[in-house]
């Protein structure tokens, strides 16, 4: 279950469809970063966590992965969208 994140650190408890969705748009944020010639520092380090199974992540950390799945969820494909849209359910309700 997701809980608050206003006074702690939220974990997501995503399942395994749902933590490739929030990978696979992390990667696609790293790769518009880079095309910006930006610096992709909070995409990579969140993709690191969540690779290796971290799902706790602050307010700021859980509005860049709302900005994140949002621009990822027009292009993914037809399989990933219902996942992108429960991970976000998933935000919205831990940031409420």
């Amino acid at each position: 279950m997701t809980t608050s994140a206003q006074d702690r650190p939220t974990a997501l408890d995503l399942s395994r469809e749902e933590s490739w969705v929030v990978h696979a748009a992390l990667l696609a944020a790293i790769e518009r970063a880079l095309e910006a010639d930006e610096e992709p520092t909070l995409p990579v380090d969140l993709l690191a966590r969540i690779e290796a199974g971290d799902e706790d992540f602050d307010s700021d950390e859980l509005d860049y992965l709302v900005e994140a799945l949002r621009a990822y969820r027009d292009d993914a494909p037809d399989r990933d969208r219902h996942h992108v849209t429960h991970v976000l359910d998933h935000i919205e309700s831990a940031q409420a």
